[in-house]
């Protein structure tokens, strides 16, 4: 039979995937405000981030509350650990979702700045990322989360791209460097957006795996034997 430990920790597992759904329609509907320069529709996406937030100190709060009445250990100390990593870069989601909305309203002052970037392409990117970091947690999967990071090369690409396209329209059209500064904003906030859907993919290898495979350079430098200021200064 499972035990209560188990029962909370699938429950708590529940909660973020919970979290993970409501993020995900955030950025959804972010995008959509933001192309279709739908001020309402962009109230509504920050409105939505007070859920998020509220959901973040609830699963903080179910994972504080699990370990001080079960001490669990092994795997299931690891999973409480993922999940918290996790819950905060759904919450910092949420607010880059809340700031890419903030963009629309100023969007409609100059529409055509629309046409030289390619939100839609990023958007569709990262979501992916989001999405299969989302579906790697729910499954179990350290191989569908292992193959996540890479998929943030392509949306770095496309913000350079963005950001180099707004600064020749800054050039020639600066009566509207303003609205261009603001895409600029929301490319950016599109990009962190896939960086932390990137954290959460590495969290799911360590879950799964119990290997850290965030910055791998500086953990190559902190290896022992190595020669590194890190590794000298810590066996000093």
């Amino acid at each position: 039979m499972p035990t209560r430990l188990a029962h909370e920790i699938a429950e708590l597992r529940s909660r973020l995937l919970d979290m993970a759904t409501i993020v995900a329609e955030q950025f959804t509907d972010a995008v959509d405000a933001l192309l279709a320069h739908d001020v309402d529709q962009a109230e509504r996406v920050m409105d939505r981030d007070r859920e998020v937030d509220a959901l973040e100190l609830e699963v903080d709060e179910y994972c504080q509350r699990i370990l001080a009445r079960h001490q669990p250990v092994a795997t299931d100390l690891r999973t409480l650990l993922t999940v918290e990593k996790i819950n905060t870069d759904l919450e910092r989601i949420g607010d880059h979702c809340r700031n890419l909305a903030r963009n629309a309203e100023h969007v409609t002052e100059a529409p055509g700045v629309l046409d030289v970037v390619k939100v839609r392409a990023m958007s569709q990117a990262a979501r992916r990322m989001l999405d299969e970091a989302k579906q790697a947690f729910l499954d179990q999967n350290a191989e569908l989360a292992r193959s996540i990071p890479d998929l943030d090369d392509e949306v770095d690409r496309l913000h350079h791209e963005n950001f180099q396209e707004l600064v020749d329209y800054i050039r020639k059209n600066p009566e509207h460097a303003e609205v261009a500064a603001h895409l600029i904003t929301a490319s950016k906030a599109i990009e962190r957006i896939s960086d932390h859907s990137t954290n959460i993919a590495k969290g799911v290898v360590f879950l799964i795996e119990g290997v850290d495979i965030r910055h791998a350079g500086v953990q190559e430098d902190m290896a022992p034997g190595s020669t590194s200021p890190l590794r000298s200064s810590y066996s000093s």
